[in-house]
């Protein structure tokens, strides 16, 4: 990972996933390619987009067991301006949305299960 001089982040601890079993994190690892631009060094490629996804998965005791899928794009620039700028700004209000969404599942999965 590389840090750049405007870049900022906080650090937090990662989530403790154990619980979950491989083949749900295989199953998130599906749903999230992950872009990389290749390097001239064989088998090196070049992260074009944060996945803290994928730090919280590599914390589990079996990520090494686990496949991730690559895109691979021949150039960084468009991609990456597309993946921190464009796509944020378009999912932008369904994470707006997204707590008010969540206690409206657990309320409903909630009263489904209470006598």
């Amino acid at each position: 990972m590389t840090l750049h001089s405007d870049d900022k982040f906080t650090q937090s601890t990662l989530p403790n996933i154990q619980f979950l079993s491989i083949e749900q994190l295989q199953c998130m690892l599906d749903s999230c390619p992950i872009p990389v631009l290749k390097t001239e060094e064989e088998g090196l490629y070049i992260l074009l987009a944060a996945m803290p996804l994928i730090e919280i998965i590599r914390s589990h005791d079996v990520s090494h067991k686990l496949n991730a899928y690559l895109i691979i794009y021949d150039e960084a620039e468009p991609v990456i301006s597309t993946l921190v700028l464009i796509k944020p700004a378009l999912l932008a209000p369904e994470f707006r949305s997204l707590p008010q969404q969540l206690h409206i599942r657990q309320c409903k999965t909630t009263s489904v299960f209470t006598p």
